[in-house]
């Protein structure tokens, strides 16, 4: 009875929890506003622009405008904003071509609450297509769109609704529907598809609205029209680009297998940036003048903060850093780690699962742990500054508290460097002093509502486990920087 239960708890886990959870982020991601960088630091002029789409929702953007009659819209991916396809602005910018990057919905500075892969996004690059077709310094042949991830999903499903797109350029396009996802010859790649069909619906549902149609059915109306399609890897994504682009005649197919998602150009700067400027001056109707050479990105320009005066002399060498949707799921991975720590234990001690006691709580109880839990998370964040001045040394006014109100939870974010190994400790502590040392007494004292409570906190220390193990190979002897903007930390120089 006892195998039951549990095959039962981690099946219910796995498939009904996890893809439910991963739903709900995706509908909802973590908003990364712009607010240190523009298009003045590449030397250029340009216009900060809002434009209204189709359903009154407002998308924040940057264009800057065209010296060759030719302009290309840029589209981020999921959970990220405009600075996400900054190394793609820099390499068309330099070439003369007009830019033009805005936030997509419900990410960065844009308007919208909920985010889906439905018609709206497409509504959104249609409405921006509108916006340069009425610029006077473009060429009505002369508008590409370049997408990244669900960026470039949005690139070809615009671009089969209009002829005004001339070229389209996808890096790692998302699949629409899971008709554009190859079947897998596995038995786990098989539970996975069907994972994935129950979070697709679930997004669908957080959503409210209908999905796409598949990729593969809408590339054909593209006819002669030039396609860029961009892979990384060795799996599922280059499969399904390289059946998308047996589907257009006109299609160039280029893969990167030794780079991740959307890495590229990360990987292949150069290569990456001649066969973007090669296809679209191939592409796209232009009047070429001479072509300006831009200050270099700094490095890792995706959203690398600046940092403050005091650390200005410090370089930055690179970001240890994971992306906010992994960070999130990582409390999953803390679900059975709790399981295996607390639970098991308590049902092997006590003959019982602790859900009875739970169950029988008045109201007033359940009132109280929420408001135990509400304090809790306060003193989850006290715990980081403790480790940030008594271990870390860092000087308590260069310790911010404050409340994020899109994540609805407060933080405690350090602006002085530490060295690596004293920074780990810092991010460990609250895991352990709320979540493993009192989950531990509460099954050697049976109190299963303690447990409950250290399980939900070591549960919220699952952001600090991506911290964790974004910094695992970072060496101890150097110094870093808490990232005021990402999960994880700037990697300063020796």
């Amino acid at each position: 009875m006892f195998f039951l239960e549990l095959l039962v708890f981690l099946l219910i886990m796995y498939f009904g929890i996890r893809p439910i959870y991963a739903a709900f982020i995706f509908a909802r991601p973590p908003r990364l506003r712009v607010s240190y960088f523009t298009p003045t630091n590449l030397g250029v002029t340009y216009e900060d622009i809002t434009l209204t789409s189709q359903d009154g929702t407002k998308l924040v953007g940057w264009y800057i405008p065209s010296r060759n009659k030719a302009a290309v819209i840029l589209l981020h991916g999921h959970s990220g904003n405009r600075l996400g396809v900054l190394h793609q602005a820099e390499a068309l910018v330099q070439a003369g071509y007009g830019v033009l990057m805005f936030d997509l919905r419900a990410h960065g500075s844009s308007g919208g609450r909920r985010f889906t892969r439905s018609q709206v996004g497409v509504d959104d690059v249609l409405t921006a297509v509108s916006y340069l077709s009425k610029r006077p310094e473009v060429n009505a042949a002369g508008i590409g769109v370049m997408g990244v991830s669900v960026g470039g999903l949005f690139a070809l499903q615009a671009a089969a609704k209009t002829v005004a797109i001339r070229a389209v350029a996808a890096d790692g396009p998302s699949p629409a529907t899971l008709d554009d996802v190859p079947f897998p010859n596995s038995l786990l790649g098989r539970l996975n598809l069907w994972q994935e069909r129950f979070f697709r619906r679930a997004v669908q549902w957080f959503g409210a609205h209908e999905p796409l149609p598949a990729n593969r059915e809408i590339v054909t109306k593209l006819k002669d029209r030039p396609l860029l399609l961009i892979a990384t890897g060795e799996g599922v994504e280059a499969e399904m680009a390289q059946r998308l682009a047996d589907e257009v005649e006109t299609a160039v197919f280029w893969q990167i297998p030794e780079a991740r998602h959307a890495q590229g150009w990360h990987e292949r700067p150069e290569e990456y940036n001649h066969r973007l400027i090669a296809f679209f001056d191939g592409a796209l109707a232009r009047d070429d003048k001479t072509r300006i050479s831009l200050p270099p990105l700094p490095d890792e320009a995706q959203e690398t903060a600046v940092p403050s005066k005091a650390d200005a002399a410090v370089p930055i060498e690179y970001e240890a850093t994971v992306p906010m949707l992994q960070a999130n799921l990582m409390a999953f991975v803390m679900l059975p780690l709790a399981f295996l720590l607390f639970w098991l234990p308590y049902r092997l001690a006590w003959q019982a699962w602790p859900f009875a006691a739970f169950i029988d709580t008045s109201f007033a109880g359940v009132l109280t742990l929420v408001l135990v839990l509400a304090l809790s998370l306060i003193g989850h964040e006290l715990l980081h500054a403790v480790g940030f001045w008594l271990i870390g040394g860092a000087p308590l006014n260069r310790i911010k508290f404050g409340f994020s109100w899109q994540g609805f939870a407060p933080y405690a974010h350090c602006r002085e460097p530490l060295q690596t190994t004293a920074y780990r400790i810092s991010v460990v502590l609250p895991g352990l002093f709320l979540g493993v040392i009192p989950g531990l007494l509460a099954v050697a004292l049976r109190q299963p509502l303690l447990l409950m409570w250290a399980t939900l906190m070591l549960l919220a220390a699952g952001g600090d486990a991506a911290v964790l193990w974004a910094v695992r190979k970072v060496p101890s002897t150097v110094r870093v920087l808490d990232h005021p903007k990402k999960v994880g930390c700037q990697v300063l120089a020796e």
